[in-house]
């Protein structure tokens, strides 16, 4: 077979292929009991989105097609960030004693309700570590709330065409956002160690107290 009747199967191929007829392999092996997905969840999103929003910047995808996606992973990671940082500051009254309830944060997709409540719970038991101070708090909220202004609420701007599939609100407008996606990778890293650093704080202060609390128990 010559190269030019090899080029043409391989079209055919890639034309007709829906109608060849194969047998479908599972994806998924779902335990018999309960299970989880082995995931992590904050790191994922934000290497996705790290990773489309590169390739869209190098002219490896477009931007109107894994651009969008781009801009809903890096959205999903602020949330998840935000949230982590909240649930684990509730780990822990002050620096010195553990919390004796831990609530659960209640549903929301608002960057701007999740970043209230952070400034509000979180950052006021951190009042002592005179370090933070220095960190760059005003990048970060220029961030969350840049995202909130042009994705309030839900979050489904860059997640859906619309509300609804279908719906009047489809084709509103006649101008698009415009969207410096290389501005957007070069913020992307400094966010990331900022809440990065926010998480651990509290993390590793909890596991400070435990292990403070469990020599004490132990005399």
């Amino acid at each position: 077979m010559s190269e030019a009747d090899e080029r043409d199967r391989e079209l055919l191929e890639q034309i007709t292929g829906y109608r060849r007829k194969r047998p479908y392999r599972s994806v998924f092996g779902e335990p018999s009991g309960e299970w989880r997905v082995e995931a992590n969840w904050e790191d994922a999103y934000y290497g996705a989105a790290f990773a489309v929003i590169s390739g869209v910047v190098e002219g490896r995808y477009l931007r109107a097609v894994e651009g969008v996606a781009g801009l809903y992973l890096f959205r999903h990671y602020l949330e998840l960030a935000l949230k982590y940082i909240i649930l684990h500051s509730r780990w822990i009254k002050d620096e010195h004693t553990l919390a004796d309830d831990v609530q659960e944060i209640k549903k929301t997709h608002s960057l701007k309700r999740l970043w209230e409540l952070l400034k509000d719970e979180a950052l006021p038991k951190m009042a002592s570590d005179e370090s933070v101070k220095e960190w760059d708090i005003e990048f970060v909220d220029a961030c969350v709330l840049e995202f909130e202004a042009v994705d309030p609420g839900p979050g489904e701007r860059f997640r859906y065409h619309g509300r609804s599939f279908g719906g009047p609100q489809v084709g509103r407008g006649d101008e698009y956002l415009s969207i410096d996606f290389e501005q957007l990778l070069d913020n992307m890293p400094h966010v990331r160690e900022f809440l990065g650093m926010l998480d651990t704080w509290f993390y590793e202060t909890h596991g400070m107290i435990q292990e403070w609390e469990a020599e004490m128990n132990s005399w």
